[in-house]
């Protein structure tokens, strides 16, 4: 009789043990490394959002600039088509710099520019274009859709990368304001493409005879290899 209730007191403790380990093991299962993980994910989102504010400045910058250069390139091109063209791609810019005002916004920071060195290289390549070509030529006209076209391919690359760092952000609605003039973008190197080979650009500089020895290749790709 004895020795079962030694046994039973003997169980009695251990269970009473074991219940009493219980609450330590519930300590142990604190989240500490979601925490840190979350902070640590916190601070790549503030890194990545001031990148996107500073190429947002840098393009901002860059379709002012152009306002200034699409006039003069439109005064300097003989194709009807090409004139038309640039000047539709000039209010087009407008709209455009109104949008990335409204991004600006949305962001919660006030509109402002960084110059942009890549933008100012082309629109310098274009106005050498304009100075070495001659004036009323096809040629002039096809060197002017290529220098307009590099302006294209760097937007283009700009504003979808910019659309993709807003959609990691999720945030959307300036994904989509930037996604609208990508498209736009995007049209306008189209159309120029036409301009140059279905509009008989380039195969009216073809046939323009140079005032040096040499092909019209040879002219236009010297005036690129400067």
């Amino acid at each position: 009789m004895a020795q079962a209730k030694t046994k039973s007191r003997a169980k009695t403790g251990a269970a009473k043990k074991q219940s009493a380990r219980k609450p330590v093991a519930a300590k142990k299962t604190a989240p500490k490394p979601k925490a840190k993980a979350k902070a640590k994910e916190d601070k790549k989102g503030s890194l990545l959002e001031e990148f996107f504010m500073d190429s947002l400045k840098d393009i901002y910058w860059a379709e002012k600039a152009l306002t200034k250069a699409l006039p003069k390139m439109s005064k300097s091109a003989t194709s009807p088509q090409l004139k038309e063209a640039l000047d539709n791609h000039l209010e087009e810019t407008l709209g455009q710099i109104e949008r990335l005002e409204k991004v600006f916004e949305m962001m919660g920071k006030k509109a402002q520019g960084k110059k942009c060195e890549a933008m100012q290289g082309l629109v310098e390549e274009g106005e050498e274009i304009m100075a070495e070509t001659k004036d009323d030529s096809s040629t002039r006209d096809a060197a002017l859709i290529i220098a307009a076209q590099k302006v294209e391919h760097y937007e283009i690359a700009t504003y979808g990368g910019l659309v993709q760092l807003a959609k990691t952000m999720n945030n959307s609605k300036v994904a989509n304001v930037l996604a609208s003039i990508l498209s736009e973008e995007k049209k306008a190197d189209e159309l120029l493409t036409r301009i140059a080979e279905q509009g008989g650009v380039n195969e009216e500089a073809s046939e323009e005879e140079g005032e040096k020895s040499g092909s019209v290749k040879d002219s236009i790709l010297s005036v690129f290899s400067k």
